[in-house]
């Protein structure tokens, strides 16, 4: 191997890519919880790379998910900043308004009927919705994830993301797995 420039930047990106895989490695006590970690990170670089419409964010932008969520992970990144602007995460119920929140994660352990009914009250709404309940674009949702026991991956529809008047980043586009609809 021929030591240039590029190589230290290279091997340190394998390392990175090494320690995540083994990171993910399944172990069925923490991979919960490493789960939930990533998902958080995620959630995080999504309120960073997508764009809503000017009217729809005030001093902070929201990140919501559901009361049954007992999805700790997220506070971590409550006060972090995105866009200028501070995180704040509320655990919001079906019959209570979403209009403030800009992102809604609803994860898989609400179950699809529950997921569909949130579905049906943020459609064509400026709320980006993700979830990491299998099948989640086939249900109505506009990006999500996916653990293949290795990896975290996500999946976007972009036609629902336009629908919402929402615009999310090329660069985020480019690392998604897949994109319905470009």
């Amino acid at each position: 191997m021929t030591w240039t420039p590029a190589l230290p930047k290279f091997i340190a990106a394998m390392l990175i890519a090494g320690m995540l895989s083994f990171a993910h490695a399944p172990s069925h006590a923490a991979s919960s919880a490493s789960e939930q970690t990533l998902i958080a990170a995620f959630l995080y670089n999504f309120l960073k790379f997508t764009e809503w419409p000017a009217d729809t964010i005030s001093d902070e932008i929201m990140l919501c998910t559901s009361k049954t969520s007992a999805f700790e992970e997220l506070d971590a990144i409550s006060g972090k900043v995105a866009q200028s602007k501070p995180i704040r995460i509320k655990r919001i119920s079906l019959n209570e308004p979403s209009d403030d929140c800009q992102l809604l994660f609803l994860p898989r352990e609400d179950g699809s009927e529950r997921i569909r009914q949130w579905l049906t009250l943020t459609k064509n709404k400026p709320i980006l919705v993700v979830s990491n309940i299998n099948e989640f674009l086939d249900i109505g949702g506009m990006i999500g994830l996916m653990n293949d026991g290795r990896n975290l991956n996500f999946e976007v529809d972009l036609a629902r993301v336009r629908r919402a008047n929402l615009k999310l980043s090329a660069q985020l586009l480019q690392i998604a797995r897949d994109v319905r609809s470009r």
